[in-house]
Formats: structure tokens, C-alpha cells, sequence
């Protein structure tokens, strides 16, 4: 095989598939606070923004003492909880990008602040060993709460939504209905492909063999997702309170283990020698040192000549995508092409 294609979010997203994770956020949100007609009728993603920002300003800015959180956490009100859940995800998402970083910003869950929104004690200057004690309790509970039920709610929400998806299957593949078949697919399905979804969108759409796909971080067949930051190391501010520190486990639970997916999938890598053109279709290539960079400097270490091809969809990025391509080394960076995928066409000419 001398094709290596790269799948990310964005290939599912454009077969309509409901990935993006401002879905996921509005899946938490139903959760927690129940179902609302408004909210089911909003089609739009900037409709769903609208209202979940409104709900958001309310949320964020009510306050929480450990006291009652430890009372939450041991109490048996399930919903209660996941309230309380999703307003930590607030504390380390930026309101106005929505979740877009969501996997990026799972790393700053130790720089809660918790001077506002999670206090140690009612009296600040109590600072007694007892207290402290109180504090590790507190953060450990909670931390543990988190990292389960926020693992739990992800795998749920990828198969409820993929689980929807394919039962529309039948009256959508190959017609005018449905928005998108990308044709460089369809004419590679003996490549080689890895797969950073968790949904069979290559398999149970294009019907590509199962041996020809790697799903780096799982998919629902397997039961195993990995998702979550990539940050190696981190930093507590100083003057930063016990709760805050303590939560850097929570953080540290969150870290994708992508040097060990690296280990399992060793021979894959090894045997990338032989690939002489790779394709991007759907991943976003933004940041040099992002979570899922290491696997790209192992295909470049293996194949650094061979021929990049980008999605057109991400042309307005072309400085971003040489300078990292080139930086993870990758010798022909600069003369990457754009493909219309839909066509499998070079912008500019055919293949």
C-alpha cells in the first residue's frame, strides 16, 4: 500500500455526522438539566450556541464551597451531580469557544479558580491541617467523579450519535440527499487508513475493509475510547489553593497515552516506509505541539518525501499547515497540494 490517508473529526462532521463537540456539550447539559423543547428544535450550531451560552452566564457564575460539593458528591441525587460536572467543564472551557478546544483544555483543570468558585473552607484564614485534610478528600472524590462520569457520558454520547446516523444509513448513502461522498475515498479503498474518529463511517458507508484501518484511539466496536489533553508536563501557579493542586490528578487521568499507543501500534508505524503520498481529510493541523503530534513526527521519521495532500476545506490554512508539516519533518511540506475530495481533484488540475 503506498497510500496512507489520515482521518479526522472533520471527514464524520462533513457526512453529517453530529460530532462536533458542541454536541457533546449539549448532550451533557440535557443530562444534567433535563431536556427542553427549545433546545430540541434549534437546528443550527449557532442556534445551540445562542442558548447555551444564555444558560452558561446563569451557571457559571453561581458558587460552590467544598463543603457542598463533598455533600453533593456523597449524596444519591444522580442529576444533582451531573450539575455539578457540568459546571467544572465550564471552569476550563472559554464560554465563547464553545467546546471547540474541549480535548486541548482537559489540561487546565488544575487552574480551577477556585477563589471564586470553589472555596476550601467559608474562612480562608482557616488554615488548619484538618481542613487540609477536608481539601484532599474533597479533590479526590471529585476528580474520580469526573474523570468516570466524563469517560462514561463521552462513550455514550459518540454511540448514541453514531447509532442515529446509521439508522438514516439505508436512505442516505449514494443519493442526492446526502450532503457529501467523497470520491478519493471511494477510488482508495485499498489504502491505508488512520482513523482518529470513533465511529465505522470508513467501514459501514464506503465498506473499506476493517484491515486496512487503524482506529488509534478505539471505536465503538472495541468499547475502549481515548480521549483527552496531551500536555507532558504542568506548571501550578503559585499561591494556587489545595483544591486547585489537588486536581492536577484529574488532569494527569485526562492525558492521552499517545506514546503508548505508539508502542501498541509499533509495526503499523515501522511499515509506513513504503508510503509514497499521505492524505488529510477532516484533521485540522493547527498546532505543532498539539495532542496528536507525536504521530506525526513517527509517519514523517518513516516517510519524510512523500507527497502531502490537504482537504481544500482547509486551504485558508496553508501558512499554519507547511511551517507544522515541515517542523514535524516532513521534506516535502512546502509542496503540499489541495484536493477537492469530493472530486479527488488537485485544486487547479486532476489527478
Amino acid at each position: 500500500m503506498e497510500k496512507l490517508f489520515i482521518i479526522g473529526n472533520g471527514f464524520d462532521i462533513a457526512h453529517d455526522l453530529k460530532t462536533d463537540y458542541l454536541y457533546f456539550k449539549k448532550f451533557v447539559y440535557q443530562q444534567a438539566y433535563g431536556k427542553d423543547e427549545l433546545l430540541e428544535s434549534l437546528q443550527s450550531l449557532d442556534s445551540i450556541k445562542d442558548y447555551l451560552k444564555n444558560s452558561d452566564n446563569k451557571i457559571y457564575k453561581s458558587e460552590l464551597f467544598a463543603e457542598k460539593v463533598m455533600e453533593i458528591l456523597s449524596g444519591s441525587d444522580s442529576q444533582e451531580k451531573l450539575r455539578l460536572l457540568y459546571q467544572i467543564l465550564l471552569q476550563i472551557t472559554d464560554p465563547e469557544m464553545f467546546w471547540s478546544d474541549f480535548e486541548e483544555k482537559l489540561v487546565c483543570f488544575p487552574f480551577m479558580n477556585t477563589s471564586t468558585s470553589y472555596y476550601v473552607t467559608n474562612d480562608s484564614k482557616e488554615d488548619t491541617e484538618s481542613r487540609k485534610e477536608f481539601a484532599e478528600k474533597v479533590a479526590d472524590k471529585l476528580s474520580q467523579y469526573v474523570h468516570h462520569q466524563l469517560n462514561k457520558l463521552f462513550k455514550q454520547w459518540i454511540k448514541e450519535t453514531y447509532e442515529q446516523w446509521e439508522s438514516q444509513l439505508s436512505m442516505r448513502k449514494f443519493t442526492s440527499h446526502f450532503p457529501i461522498v467523497k470520491e478519493t475515498i471511494l477510488t482508495n479503498r485499498n489504502a491505508r487508513f488512520l482513523n482518529f474518529n470513533y465511529t465505522r463511517t470508513l467501514e459501514d458507508f464506503y465498506g473499506i475493509s476493517s484491515s486496512n484501518i487503524i482506529h488509534i484511539h478505539g471505536d465503538l466496536d472495541d468499547g475502549v475510547l481515548i480521549f483527552g489533553h496531551g500536555e507532558d508536563s504542568i506548571v501550578i501557579p503559585e499561591g494556587a489553593d489545595i483544591l486547585s493542586r489537588a486536581m492536577y490528578r484529574l488532569s494527569a487521568a485526562n492525558k492521552k497515552p499517545v506514546h503508548q499507543q505508539l508502542r501498541k501500534h509499533e509495526s503499523l508505524f515501522k511499515n509506513l516506509s513504503s508510503i509514497k503520498e499521505i492524505y488529510f481529510i477532516g484533521f485540522a493541523i493547527r498546532d505543532e505541539n498539539g495532542v496528536d503530534a507525536p504521530y506525526f513526527k513517527e509517519i514523517f521519521k518513516q516517510a519524510p518525501n512523500v507527497s502531502i495532500y490537504v482537504d481544500q476545506f482547509d486551504k485558508k490554512y496553508e501558512y499554519t499547515i507547511k511551517k507544522i508539516l515541515k517542523a514535524w519533518g516532513a521534506h516535502k511540506a512546502y509542496q503540499l497540494q489541495f484536493i477537492d475530495t469530493n472530486k479527488d481533484e488537485i485544486v487547479g488540475g486532476v489527478i
